[in-house]
């Protein structure tokens, strides 16, 4: 540009940021914010072994700000925990659930999936573990929030999915970005945050 227009690229000022990642933002936003600092959102289970010993239980609290999905991340890592856990529920349901993580919003996505989709075998698992569970037991409603959670986020799924890749095009994301708003303003956005919150 600057040998054929004489024209300086200012990469600060015409970059065009990543759309996926601009979604990750988004809905990163949706989940965590005003609830729990993301930059300490990090799971009690894969602390570093140079790190201070963190209060589990502490940990499990603030994960429980999240709602049901707090709830649920708490259960899945009480699943991991060595000592029989882990085996059990790979009895009960034949397959391990995702661990969700930080960086990604879809890996809460994903583990909140199969969840749903293992909801038996999760209530056979808690009832087994009643007492080292109790905080952290689902009931009907939790249920249900957890999957008006998975219906609002699957288009932003299916937009990330789409926009990924070298052959993405301006118009591609701008379309979806279209989809995604529309998405939004065709959806009860404002309560739904509040369904992620324990009353």
């Amino acid at each position: 540009m600057k040998d054929n227009k004489n024209i300086e690229w200012l990469a600060n000022d015409w970059r065009i940021r990543c759309i996926s990642h601009i979604i990750n933002l988004v809905v990163q936003a949706f989940l965590f914010a005003d609830i729990i600092d993301l930059d300490e959102l990090e799971s009690y289970d894969q602390a570093n072994e140079d790190e201070e010993l963190i209060d589990e239980e502490l940990w499990k609290a603030r994960f429980r700000l999240l709602g049901p999905l707090g709830k649920g991340h708490n259960i899945v890592v009480h699943i991991r925990k060595p000592g029989g856990h882990t085996e059990y529920f790979r009895k009960l349901a034949g397959r391990m659930i995702l661990m969700d993580n930080r960086t990604r919003w879809n890996s809460w996505f994903n583990m909140l999936l199969v969840f749903l989709e293992l909801k038996k075998q999760i209530d056979d698992y808690c009832e087994h573990f009643e007492s080292e569970l109790k905080k952290d037991l689902l009931d009907l409603a939790d249920w249900k929030k957890l999957r008006t959670i998975k219906d609002f986020l699957q288009p932003f799924l299916q937009a990330t999915l789409s926009t990924k890749g070298d052959s993405v095009s301006i118009d591609r994301t701008l379309f979806t970005i279209d989809i995604l708003i529309k998405h939004l303003q065709e959806t009860t956005v404002s309560p739904l945050p509040s369904l992620l919150i324990l009353n």
